[in-house]
């Protein structure tokens, strides 16, 4: 009784709260389908893949970013801070994005979050990476690699959506 109260407590004032760690529970969870969808691509795409890009918009951003902002290159060490500091700010901010979308609009957590999900990689994917010269637009990437990236987008979807769930039951 008394951990119900408080999760409902928590969820009633505080929902970016829950958005905040859905999107860093969900952040967690998609590195791991990441390296698991990865077995699902093949050789040949991976090196038609390396051929247009080094690596997928996620794993490029926080170097990119990190080096612009420093204004240097960046060593192995200051890359792998980096990314682990975009996965940071990427789950948190699309987990308030997500959470604060998801009550205006319930129809997105329909089918475990899915209508969310399909919009969500091609905005990151289609739109932003390649708008900030992050990645090359999608067109460019072979097939195998992007339905790995939208499988990667659905898992943090689902996982986010299932975290605001449990919140909710828990009231």
């Amino acid at each position: 009784m008394f951990e119900r109260k408080n999760a409902s407590l928590l969820e009633s004032r505080h929902p970016l709260l829950v958005g905040v760690a859905a999107g860093l529970i969900a952040g967690a969870v998609t590195g791991r389908t990441d390296r698991f969808m990865d077995r699902f691509v093949s050789e040949r795409q991976k090196k038609r893949d390396r051929r247009v890009r080094e690596a997928s918009a996620h794993r490029m951003a926080g170097p990119y970013f990190a080096a612009k902002l420093l204004g240097k290159r960046l060593n192995a060490q200051e890359k792998k801070r980096a990314r682990l500091a975009f996965s940071v700010a990427y789950g948190l901010g699309w987990g308030l994005i997500h959470s604060t979308l998801r009550k205006k609009f319930p129809q997105l957590c329909r089918w475990g979050g899915l209508p969310f999900a399909i919009p969500f990689f091609l905005a990151c994917d289609g739109v932003i990476a390649p708008a900030l010269g992050v990645s090359p637009n999608l067109r460019r990437i072979p097939w195998q690699p992007s339905v790995k990236e939208m499988g990667n987008h659905i898992a943090w979807t689902a996982a986010a959506e299932l975290i605001h769930r449990v919140a909710a039951r828990a009231r």
